[in-house]
């Protein structure tokens, strides 16, 4: 019996070892995972500072590899005099150092952004052993920093840029409508009229300039049809072929059942050839430019371009030349107003960030990759939609607006030159103006002669009571009359939800003579038709 419990005793003995052993290599094996991934940096250093472990993940981080470093000290190369200054006092002081920001430069080239931490290791005595470091990597929240950012800058420059094109837009509507008027007065013969001719021009010149201040304010208004991107860069091809140096060669490679985008075609086209452009004035001396399109799927597992990047089917086009390039710096600020790398006189540093608020505007991004003497590559991602797109039509031509027929139109709007223009020209098309300086004038005039007036066209930004706050007490009244709604700004950034049926439109400043004419006579017929 006693040796019989001597053997049982013995076995159970032996059986508590063994899975006691089974733990301790279940322990092993899981710490050997935690240290062997490429995801988390684990550095252990002894006492003096020297690497006894370096995994996986710290070797992608740091560029090193782990032969190299065993045994060693720390390279000061891979910190900058700051974070070494601190990691030296952490040592000496048996500190911890917990979720640091630090940039680290990689053995072999490149830095990498890392959250750091690092503590002392104590056996059962309290007595150190060495030192545990962790190293997260911080590389893509960083550039989720950096894009959204960017993004709040270019809104804020947006905006800012809206509201000056705004108050241009009123000057340039009394510039550009004069001068129309007076055109349709002169002779063609007359002295004057190449003078008149001028300064026609330029004014709508610089009527495309604030244009391109509201693309960048995103308050465009899109026009919501079926648009195909291949159509649009040939007729970009076509543009380019009459500007373009025979030294540059152009390479058109379009994917043959290309998906269709929602948008407006005549701002896209606008903004494509707003890169090629630049393309072309990278390569002086001449180059290659190749464009291209592709419809691709933008998933989870692909990088993070834009903050506001959604996983989706996109039509991809990609500009690309083998010009100039550009360094870091300049690629990170060539979407902002007014910047350019041109001289003086050559270019109004509004091109780039037009082709950024268009692109916005329908919903997509762009990412661009450059390097200096090694060219440029525009990757424009533009959301797609089901099916194809049917070829673009010409568009109609316009022919003169039938004459007014004594209409009563009331005219509010708080700037003088624009009223007194008004007046000019409604006599001219044949209607009688009537005019009110502010909201409250108009409300009044309105009260007065309500039975009277057949159309009232409002401004929509004034002093006092807005011109949506008019156009409702106008409802409230009468709400069947016949509104058109003008601004500085555009449709888009008064709302379609405002403009109700065939009862309201739009006219953004500056407008010819002939863009007026013909919207008041597309209301009055509504009315005739209703």
């Amino acid at each position: 019996m006693e040796i019989r419990g001597t053997h049982e005793g013995r076995e159970e003995l032996s059986g508590k070892l063994a899975q006691k052993t089974a733990t301790h290599r279940s322990i092993g094996e899981t710490v050997l995972s935690i240290l062997d991934n490429d995801v988390v940096g684990i550095i252990i250093l002894d006492r003096e500072g020297r690497h006894q472990v370096f995994n996986s993940g710290a070797e992608r981080l740091t560029g090193y590899r782990s032969q190299e470093l065993l045994g060693k000290m720390i390279p000061e190369a891979l910190y900058d005099e700051g974070d070494r200054k601190v990691l030296r006092e952490a040592l000496a002081g048996n500190t911890v150092i917990r979720n640091r920001e630090i940039r680290i430069r990689r053995h072999g080239g490149g830095d990498k952004d890392i959250i750091f931490n690092m503590s002392p290791q104590l056996d059962r005595r309290g007595k150190i052993t060495g030192y545990l470091q962790v190293l997260l990597d911080n590389s893509e929240k960083k550039h989720l920093q950096e894009l959204l950012r960017h993004s709040q800058k270019m809104e804020t420059v947006g905006e800012m840029a809206g509201g000056i094109a705004h108050d241009f837009n009123n000057l340039l509507e009394g510039i550009l409508g004069y001068t129309t008027f007076m055109m349709d007065l002169v002779e063609k013969d007359h002295e004057f009229r190449s003078y008149l001719e001028i300064i026609e021009r330029s004014a709508r010149k610089a009527s495309d300039l604030t244009d391109r201040l509201l693309t960048l304010s995103r308050d465009r208004s899109l026009e919501e049809k079926l648009v195909n991107c291949n159509v649009l860069l040939r007729e970009v091809v076509k543009l380019l072929e009459r500007t373009v140096d025979k030294k540059i060669a152009m390479e058109l490679n379009l994917e043959k059942d290309l998906r269709a985008i929602r948008g407006a075609a005549g701002q896209l086209e606008q903004g494509l050839l707003n890169v090629c452009l630049n393309s072309r004035d990278a390569m002086p001396d001449g180059g290659k430019l190749v464009i291209s399109t592709e419809n691709v799927v933008l998933d989870q597992s692909f990088p993070k371009l834009s903050w506001n990047m959604k996983s989706g089917d996109y039509v991809r086009i990609s500009i690309a030349d083998n010009g100039m390039g550009m360094d870091e710096e300049t690629r990170t600020r060539i979407f902002e107003p007014f910047f350019t790398t041109k001289k003086r006189g050559e270019g109004t540093g509004l091109g780039l960030n037009m082709v950024y608020g268009i692109v916005d505007g329908h919903g997509g991004f762009i990412n661009v990759y450059s390097e200096v003497g090694r060219g440029t590559v525009f990757n424009i991602y533009l959301p797609a939609d089901a099916g194809l797109a049917p070829a673009e039509a010409a568009p109609p031509v316009k022919a003169e607006a039938p004459p007014g027929n004594n209409e009563l139109i009331l005219l509010i709007d708080d700037e003088e030159l624009i009223r007194d223009l008004g007046v000019d020209m409604l006599e001219q098309l044949g209607y009688r103006p009537i005019t009110a300086r502010d909201a409250r004038e108009g409300m009044k005039l309105f009260k007065e002669r309500a039975d009277e007036i057949d159309l009232v066209i409002l401004d929509m930004i004034m002093p006092g009571a807005n011109g949506k706050e008019v156009l409702q007490e106008i409802r409230a009244m009468n709400s069947d009359v016949l509104v058109l709604l003008s601004s500085g700004y555009n449709r888009a950034s008064i709302g379609d939800q405002i403009i109700e049926g065939e009862k309201a439109e739009f006219i953004q400043k500056p407008y010819s003579m002939e863009d007026l004419a013909w919207e008041i006579h597309r209301l009055l017929s509504s009315r005739e038709e209703g």
